[in-house]
This record gives C-alpha cells, structure tokens and sequence, in this order.
C-alpha cells in the first residue's frame, strides 16, 4: 500500500525529472552523453525493481481480483478526471500559450525599449516620472502577458510533442492504455500489431520529459486502484467476514465520492512542528510492523508523513522565496540590472533550445563559427564549414533525429546562398515548402521520408543539383 501511495509516486516521478535536469546540465556543459538514454538506464535501475515487486505482489496475492470486482468503477472515475485534465492541457491550454507567443513577445519587446528610452531621457528609476508610469502600466495591464509567459516557461517541453501532431497521432489510444491500463491493456492486446505499433511510436517519439508527464499521469490514476484492491485482499484475508470488508469497500466509494455528498472537508493544518516531527517519527518506525496494523491505520500514517512533506516544503518554499524577493527587489530598478543580469532567462528556455535544433537556430541572429560549435555540441556533427567558407548540413551524424521538426524557412534564412548540401534523411517531422530553396546553389539535397514537406519538385528543374533523393516524400 505504501508502496503505490500517490505521494510516492508522484515524488518519483518528480525524481526522474530531476535527473533528467541533471543530464541536460551536463549535457549544456559539453559532457558527450545522449540524455534519453542515460535517463531510460536510470528509470530501469531505479524503479524497475521497485515496480517489478510491487506489481508482482498485487498479482501474487491475487488483489487484481478484488480490484476488477469491487473497485473498477472507481478507478475508471479516476482516470477519466486525470483525461480530461490532460486534454484540456493537451487541446486548450498549449495552443492558446502557443498562439499567443508571438504576440506576448512583440508586447515585451516594445515595453522594454520605451523603459530603455525613459531612462536614457531622465533621471534614474523612481525619480524618472515616465519610467514610473510605463513600469506601472505594464504591471497591471501586462499581468495576463506575464502570466502567460510564466506558464510557457514552465510547460517548455510541452512543444516537442506537438510535431508528432501533425501526422495524426494516437493520443487517445496512448491515453487509453496509459491512463486506463487495467482496461486498455486488455484492448492493447486485441489491437492489431499495425495499431499497437503507432501507439508505442507515439509515446517513444515524445522527449523525456513528456515521457515522465505521461508515466507520472498513468501511475497516479492507477494507484487509489491498486490500493484499494490490497486493502480489500488484507480484509477478506484476515477472516474479518462479509460484513466487514463490505464495509470497507463502501468506506472506499464514499470516499472517493464525497465530493458530491456535500461531505468534502479540506485538511485541518497543524503548524505545530513539534508535534508533527515526532508524531511522524513514531509513525515511521511503527509502518515497519505493518503485519499487525489495519489498513486504517496504515492509512492515518501516510496522512502523517504527507504532512511532514507538506512542512519541509514549506521550509524549502520559504528560502526560495527570500531569495527571489531580494533579486525581484534589485531587478524593478535599471540601476541594479547589471548586477542582477538583467531580466531573469529561465532554465527551461535555455535547455528546450538543446533539445529543439529548430529554437536554436531560430535564436541566432548572424550565423558564425561559435554558433556552429554549440550547435554540433548539441546535436551532433551536423554542420560542416568547408575551406571555401561554404555549408553542409547533414543529419547522418546527428544524436537524435527526432530533434530535427522546424521549417525549412530557418535553414534558408541562416545559410542562404552559402549552403551547399542538405541532407535530412529520415527526419519526418520536417515542415516546411521545398520551393525556399529557389535561387540557392544546391549541388546535393536528401529528403528522404520527409513526408510533411509541400511544393512543387518543379523548383529543382532550373538548379545546379547533381544528387537528389526524395524517396518516400509525399
């Protein structure tokens, strides 16, 4: 029970994401190291055994039975909440941040050269009336903006999966074996092996990150399944009688109900830390000897320790937040940029353009050789400079191909006339119109599977190309 309890999981989950921060650091800082993989090693070390034994005592205690009996209903409550916050995160809120990027960015920008005018104008900061009003305005009437910036930031790596979009994927099939996977598994396996391969092919073509989302998603909503079925199995198997694990079973549905009873009560506070450390402290050592305690008990307990996580987050909160106040302070002042290094450049936008060749390259203004570095370093040896000061851009050598799903626009505003071969075999998820390429001095073009691309191959007939392969474009 304690094992699959949502908190638990839920923090494991928040433990492979952390990891994966982990190796993206390092990735940034120039270690060779291909972070999908590093994190599936991870993953399976980490949690393989620990899933692999629970999993098997819910099936060896034969607690799946109880689980389809009584507990089915509830558990498909639970998991269709859980799908519909995710389509609504999915369908709604991502393409409304996303339609609004450009927009946002236009209103920042021009905000942020009107405060750079006031200052140049006027006294400094506060003493500087122009700048005080275009820092209040845009306080109040730019919140939604900053908001919506916040949330982009934040939800970064929501975009990698959004290529994927673009061929029709099988989100509600993933949906329906991740999140409901005691009733799609069985589906999974009556599926033919063409739809059971576009299923996975979805799920292994999102970054690690949605990878994390999906499993953190799918193991929450199985858990109140999982648990509830244990529970049951301990009370039938104890002897208890009909009555009182029907009793149970009905505590079970009232409980999971009870926000449509009118019964629904928030959790009392106790900010007592004394008493909350010490009564964790005997909880803790008393879960050991779970053999002789009954699952309300057992149950009070991870109420316990949920409360003494909920305090030390608090404390973590607290030191965050007196340090962001004292930079948040500093930073409403130009004064006090330099020191601060001006507006704060969060982590997730910075490490989304290590896992997006197409953000990279949308972000370089004049393409040199520094820029050419960061981004072999990032992608692989992708880019090659020739003696002659001409371009090749091949993806064979490249880490991960499934990075490569930009326009086909970027490429031809970074090198123009310069490029020389273009190779991006294999890289489906490639948008974009092929007649860019009109009035470039192409001698080698591979677009091979690059199915989303459009135009008429008619642009090539008046170019200088000696090799063309566009195998399996549509």
């Amino acid at each position: 029970v304690m094992l699959f309890h949502p908190v638990l999981l839920s923090l494991l989950m928040n433990m492979l994401s952390l990891v994966h921060a982990i190796f993206m650091a390092l990735h940034v800082a120039g270690v060779e190291l291909d972070t999908a993989r590093w994190l599936l090693r991870y993953g399976i070390a980490a949690l393989g055994p620990y899933l692999t034994f629970g999993m098997a005592y819910f099936f060896a205690t034969l607690s799946f039975v109880f689980g389809y009996v009584f507990f089915l209903p509830l558990f498909l409550f639970n998991a269709s909440c859980t799908t519909v916050m995710m389509l609504l995160l999915f369908k709604i809120i991502m393409p409304w941040l996303k339609a609004k990027e450009e927009e946002d960015q236009a209103a920042q920008d021009k905000y942020e050269m009107e405060i750079q005018d006031a200052t140049d104008k006027g006294c400094i900061s506060w003493c500087n009336g122009t700048w005080a009003r275009k820092w209040c305005g845009n306080a109040v009437c730019g919140l939604p903006r900053f908001v919506r910036g916040q949330f982009r930031q934040v939800l970064w790596w929501f975009d990698a999966g959004e290529s994927a979009a673009d061929e029709g994927p099988k989100w509600l099939d993933v949906i329906l074996f991740g999140i409901f996977s005691p009733v799609g598994v069985f589906l999974f396996v009556l599926w033919g092996s063409e739809e059971r391969t576009k299923v996975i092919k979805t799920f292994t073509e999102l970054n690690d990150m949605m990878k994390v989302a999906i499993l953190a998603f799918a193991t929450t909503s199985v858990s109140p399944f999982i648990i509830g079925s244990t529970w049951s199995a301990f009370y039938s198997y104890q002897g208890v009688g009909n009555d009182a694990s029907m009793a149970f079973v009905a505590d079970m549905y009232h409980h999971t109900f009870a926000i449509f009873t009118g019964s629904l009560e928030l959790p009392a506070l106790d900010f007592d830390f004394t008493v909350l450390w010490n009564d964790a402290w005997y909880d803790f050592v008393e879960m050991w000897d779970f053999m002789k305690l009954a699952p309300d008990k057992l149950l009070a307990i991870s109420k316990t320790l949920t409360g003494a996580s909920f305090g030390f987050g608090l404390s973590k909160l607290f030191v965050s937040a007196s340090m962001t106040g004292v930079i948040t302070v500093l930073a409403l002042f130009p004064d006090n940029w330099e020191m601060v290094g001006g507006r704060n450049v969060p982590l997730g936008g910075s490490a989304q353009g290590n896992v997006d060749a197409g953000l990279f390259l949308a972000n370089i203004r004049s393409f040199d050789d520094n820029d050419l570095a960061q981004f072999n370093l990032a992608f692989g040896q992708v880019i090659k400079k020739r003696e002659d000061n001409l371009y090749e851009f091949s993806v064979e050598k490249a880490n991960n191909k499934d990075q490569f799903h930009f326009d086909l626009d970027i490429l031809a505003r970074i090198f123009g006339e310069k490029l020389r071969l273009l190779n991006l075999n294999g890289c489906g998820h490639m948008k974009g119109n092929i007649e860019v390429f009109k009035g470039m001095e192409l001698t080698s073009l591979n677009l091979r599977n690059c199915q989303q691309l459009t135009g008429n191959i008619e642009v090539f007939k008046d170019m200088q190309i000696k090799e063309l392969n566009l195998t399996y474009c549509e």
